[in-house]
């Protein structure tokens, strides 16, 4: 894996020397200089680092005495450089360090150094003249590399640290600080080629692979028990390090030696013969042999020996790998476009490298994507260009908030085509096209202008977001009113409807549209709306007769809606459910309108299948949601699009449910993404701590404080699974519940369809559920327990709940869910929350219950005597791992749709799920109290302002978006010449222009401000 961090202090920086523990070199890995500029510094790669002239070159120095940046007064944030540690699987660490393997250390070296080569592709540097920026990539880099092989805890961890000096030589031999955002941005990309790369190095040494989850692999000798034998040894003495001596006295004899260890800046060859020692037994307790491989690599040698042999081998190797390849890049673009409507090229190999890591080489995979480019697998974007001064824009951005490229950024807009930037240069200065072109093409070769990273969308995904429109339009005037203009206005004079929620309901009665959309900010009523408009529909029914009556069907995404729709009066089920059962599709008719609430949330291909079936069934659709919330995880953003593209809709923007008029205020602004004024309005219930685990206490003790009534209707929203699972602890804890027992849950594993469908995505143990049946031996509902998994036929392996075995091919058996296996204590009184459907019980996924008892067969929730039901408590088996979660905590997305009194948010800034569309959804949710813990009361505005980067692939820039962008930058363009004309100076004269001015950036503004 590769990890980075920013190195704070040259004079620090001095530890990558005192704790370079190389094994085998007795004095330790003196560090090496790599890079394509270490020759021009004068300094020699095969040399051991001085300690000074590295320290120099952090603070800025040159060995010549020359210094790039200034000296820095203490306190400020001058950026040193960065640490890129480079860390092998820990398979390799204990193939090369227990069983002393100098090989394997050297094929980590080379595949570190290669990777090096990659990240300087991404080095950069900033400049100006005459008040214009500009941007140079100059292809090279000055790394220090220092390689480790041991962890904290003195366990065998080979790694490398690679310490990149904030300099970097231009074309014209100036050295210059480095612009450091675009190798953050390609951390993960050169991450998976440095795992690929060491891979086919290992693989030419003759060692067999076998791959892990997420484009991971170990050597196939080395088992996960043997690993994780290893990584239990070293989290023990984890704690005992954290604990700083303090439980020495429970320590064994074993343990206080590797303390004293890692305390030791030095080793001795003693201490080294120890380590050596003890680690070779660990790997004898783990039944491990480290000599297995040695017949493999005998064994290679030997089929490959015969001239013969070799040519066959390279033959048919060629065509396994070009096979391999392609169908890692398949893999990437079906897994990215499965959430993202748009992706970038460093995204999909990052994805791909993974994938083929141990089947195929980097380049085969790169030359994959290429074909993937031109037969139409893939539609690439078209080439873009941008500012120097965005850049410089989006790297401050990223400089104050390290998280900024995974958002939306300002700079969407700010991006053109060549033939574009030239029709704005025309425009905007009064040039001719051969000025313009001269201008533009200049720009581009100094770097005022700098192509913009490659990114594709899918066929298929654009088919369908076409598709959806297409329906929608065609759908226009199609449908005849439910109830005429008179009768409507009749029974809306008698009803208790706001201004919104009436002109909703008048447009779902009156409409000749056969697909309207309700657009309803977080509480506004829209529940009060429907239920008006059902009555509506209802009261025309019964005047007509029951051959011309009207039908309504109830969906939503999650079946915890359902029940609240039902209360309206429709028959009511899940999308997904509807979608699966064409015998309930069939039903559908001229009468039939269907109601999908929460259509905000509702992916692309689920809603182009709802739209043709009710297009093809003559039926109507009414969307209702709110595009200012959380977005779907599959990707697109069809509520969004049909809003824009013209589609009859209704809007509800007064909001009741709030009764706290500070609440409510906050609400309106974070809706009008208007963050900073939504914080600045409830700065008096902002507390800040910023230690993550004390701020969870906090959290807990505010919530176990409140009375036990109150506690029901209090709400805790987290923004992490980690986070919830901390706070659902300490709340526990501090309620003190008695008589509890551990029960087996299940936790879901995030997986995409591509993932579910390849063996190679499951590991030993995890829990996978047919959510229906296939054969004798995959039963729906049925929990199969991974055992193993066979990569070349994609197959896996699982034990039955009858303890028998069974294979078969996820590709062949697509509808399972994967889950992982835990324990947690229940106790009566607890509050738990159903992680999964179950019609036989009546129970959905979302709800929450309070434990009635625990025993050895089964957990009883107590169930709500309201609902009216004959039996109100709920049994659950727990003879085998269930479907709870504790429930004092929860994630936004599980919060969204939920109303409580009071609300307590853990808005960690640091965290990727703060951002606007969570905070909006977050302090909606109380009626009236909320309190924000928060790391950062400064940063908190900034990090809730965050646009989610959720994009459609009609967004893609084709050239019809190219033209509707290049408009806009025309008629902004035009209104900021015009405004200049006004104000101008007598001193300026007419005409007056400066070349390459216009891609100064002076005339841009953020995507923001032009919308």
């Amino acid at each position: 894996m590769l990890s980075f961090k920013f190195v704070a202090s040259a004079a620090g920086a001095a530890h990558y020397f005192e704790t370079s523990d190389d094994y085998y070199g007795k004095e330790g890995h003196r560090g090496e200089w790599i890079g394509q500029s270490v020759l021009n510094l004068g300094l020699d790669g095969a040399q051991a680092i001085d300690r000074d002239t590295f320290q120099n070159l952090l603070d800025g120095q040159l060995p010549d005495g020359k210094r790039i940046r200034l000296s820095q007064t203490k306190g400020s944030k001058d950026r040193k450089g960065i640490d890129f540690t480079f860390s092998a699987p820990k398979s390799v660490s204990i193939q090369a360090l227990v069983k002393g393997d100098h090989r394997i250390v050297a094929a980590h070296d080379g595949a570190v150094r290669k990777s090096l080569e990659l990240m300087q592709e991404f080095a950069a540097t900033r400049k100006k003249q005459a008040g214009l920026s500009f941007r140079e990539r100059t292809g090279n880099l000055v790394a220090a590399t220092f390689r480790h092989e041991l962890s904290r805890a003195q366990d065998p961890q080979l790694h490398t640290h690679a310490i990149v000096m904030n300099l970097t030589r231009r074309s014209d031999g100036e050295w210059r600080a480095l612009s450091n955002e675009d190798l953050l941005k390609n951390v993960k990309v050169i991450g998976a080629f440095y795992r690929a790369t060491l891979a086919a190095e290992l693989k030419a040494l003759g060692f067999d692979l076998r791959e892990t989850r997420k484009g991971g692999w170990e050597l196939a000798h080395i088992p996960d028990a043997a690993i994780q034998h290893f990584s239990q040894r070293s989290q023990e003495i984890e704690r005992l390090l954290a604990a700083r001596g303090q439980d020495r006295g429970t320590a064994t004899t074993a343990q206080k030696q590797i303390i004293t260890l890692a305390t030791r800046q030095k080793k001795t060859e003693s201490d080294r013969a120890w380590l050596r020692a003890h680690w070779l037994e660990t790997a004898r307790e783990a039944g491990l042999d480290l000599d297995a491989q040695s017949g493999v690599v005998h064994a290679v040698r030997q089929r490959v020996g015969k001239a013969g042999d070799a040519i066959n081998e390279a033959l048919t190797g060629k065509g396994r790998s070009r096979g391999a390849a392609n169908e890692a890049i398949d893999f990437a673009i079906a897994h990215l476009a499965e959430r993202q409507g748009i992706f970038s090229r460093g995204e999909l190999l990052e994805v791909a490298y993974g994938r083929a890591a141990t089947r195929t080489t980097t380049a085969s995979v790169e030359e994959a994507l290429e074909n993937a480019k031109r037969d139409g697998r893939l539609l690439p974007e078209l080439p873009l260009y941008q500012s120097a001064r965005s850049l410089n824009i989006s790297a401050g951005e990223l400089a104050r908030d390290p998280n900024a490229a995974r958002f939306k950024g300002h700079d969407e807009f700010e991006k053109l085509t060549r033939a574009s930037w030239v029709a704005l240069t025309m425009a905007s200065r009064d040039q001719t096209q051969a000025q313009a072109e001269a201008s533009v093409d200049s720009a581009i070769q100094r770097g005022a202008l700098v192509a913009a990273e490659a990114r594709f969308a899918t066929p298929d995904a654009k088919r369908t977001e076409i598709r959806i429109l297409g329906i929608e339009k065609a759908g226009r005037g199609s449908v005849p009113a439910v109830a005429s203009v008179e009768s409507v206005a009749r029974m809306l004079a008698a009803s208790d409807l706001n201004a919104g929620q009436r002109e909703a309901v008048e447009m779902v009665l009156t409409t000749h549209d056969r697909f309207v959309g309700i657009q309803g900010l977080a509480g506004t009523g829209k529940s009060h709306m429907l239920s008006t408009a059902v009555a509506g529909i209802k009261a025309e029914t019964a005047r007509l007769s029951g051959a011309h009556g009207y039908r309504v069907i109830g969906l939503a995404p999650y079946a915890s809606q359902n029940e609240a729709l039902a209360s309206l009066g429709m028959e009511s089920q899940t999308l997904a459910s509807f979608l699966a059962r064409v015998s309930q599709q069939r039903t559908l008719d001229r009468h039939s309108i269907v109601f999908l609430d929460e259509a905000g949330v509702v992916p692309a291909h689920q809603l182009e299948k709802l739209m043709t079936i009710v297009e093809k069934q003559d039926a109507r659709l009414i969307l209702s949601g709110d595009r200012k919330q959380t977005h779907a995880v599959e990707a697109g953003k069809p509520f969004e699009q049909l809003q824009d593209a013209g589609m009859t809709k209704a809007f509800l923007t007064e909001i009741k449910r709030q009764k706290n008029e500070a609440i409510r205020a906050a609400v309106v602004h974070a809706a009008n993404n208007e963050v900073p004024l939504a914080v600045s309005t409830l700065r008096h219930t902002i507390v800040e701590v910023v230690q993550d685990a004390r701020r969870h206490e906090r959290v807990a003790q505010a919530y176990v404080q409140l009375p036990e009534a109150e506690r029901k209707e209090t709400l805790i929203v987290a923004g992490t699974n980690e986070a919830r699972r901390a706070i659902n602890a300490l709340v526990r804890e501090g309620l003190s519940l008695a008589d509890g027992r551990p029960v087996d849950v299940l936790n879901n594993v995030d997986m995409t369809r591509a993932e579910l469908r390849s063996a190679q995505s499951y590991d030993v143990g995890q829990i996978v559920i047919p959510q229906r049946s296939y054969s004798m031996d995959v039963r729906q509902g049925e929990q199969l327990t991974v055992l193993s998994h066979d990569i070349a036929r994609n197959t896996l392996t699982v034990r039955r709940e009858n303890g028998q075995q069974a294979s078969f091919d996820p590709a062949l058996n697509p509808m399972l869910r994967l889950y992982e296996k835990d324990t947690v204590d229940l106790a009566p009184g607890d509050w738990v929350r159903v992680t999964a459907n179950d019609k036989a019980l009546g129970i959905c996924n979302g709800e929450r219950y309070e434990v009635g008892a625990v025993e050895s067969g089964h957990v009883m929730l107590k169930r709500e005597p309201d609902r009216g039901l004959a039996r109100p408590d709920i049994l659950i088996d727990c003879r085998r791992p269930i479907h709870l979660q504790h429930g004092y905590a929860s994630t936004i997305h599980s919060a969204q749709g939920l109303t409580k009194n009071r609300v307590l948010v853990d808005a960690n800034t640091k965290s990727l799920t703060s951002n606007r569309a969570v905070f909006y959804v977050a302090i909606s949710r109380p009626r009236n109290d909320i309190t924000l813990f928060t790391d950062d009361a400064g940063r908190l505005a900034a990090a809730m302002s965050r646009e989610p980067k959720k994009f459609a692939a009609l967004e893609l820039r084709d050239a019809v978006n190219e033209s509707a962008v290049l408009r806009a930058k025309i008629e902004r363009a035009g209104r900021a010449r015009l405004a200049k004309e006004v104000h101008a100076q007598p001193r300026v004269h007419a005409g007056h222009r400066q070349q390459g001015s216009s891609f100064s950036g002076r005339s841009s503004q953020p995507a923001t401000a032009a919308r």
